[in-house]
């Protein structure tokens, strides 16, 4: 599977960590998970740095309508997103995606840069 979680219930924190291919169907699989196990609450930290998209950034936009759809009345947890500079346009576009709807974003280069912003912010646990 090319979107790997890790999910520590504990510390309300999902780790979902994209490595090879992945497509618009992974990222519908990846959302399938989060909903069925109501982790889309949780905090998230999500890898891309080491995932090769296969999909656009109007392909990207439409996932993040349907997940603005799915997800509307829902209160869920910021979302880090780790990625390289090849990847950052991507990342930024879907951090904007899903801001707009009242959940904080960002863009990180490390995982470690991550897990602070996550940490030290007063974020809902």
């Amino acid at each position: 599977m090319p979107i790997r979680l890790i999910v520590s219930r504990p510390d309300r924190l999902v780790v979902g960590i994209a490595s090879d291919t992945v497509t618009l169907a992974d990222l519908v699989d990846f959302l399938h998970q989060l909903t069925e196990g109501e982790l889309h609450r949780f905090r998230k930290i999500i890898d891309i740095s080491a995932a090769k998209p296969a999909l656009s950034t109007e392909e990207l936009a439409r996932f993040g309508q349907g997940l603005r759809e799915v997800l509307k009345d829902t209160p869920r947890g910021a979302m880090a997103i780790v990625a390289d500079s090849k990847l950052n346009e991507m990342a930024r576009l879907f951090a904007s995606i899903t801001t707009d709807v009242g959940r904080p974003a960002e863009v990180f280069r490390s995982i470690h840069e991550a897990r602070k912003w996550l940490s030290t912010s007063a974020f809902p646990r």
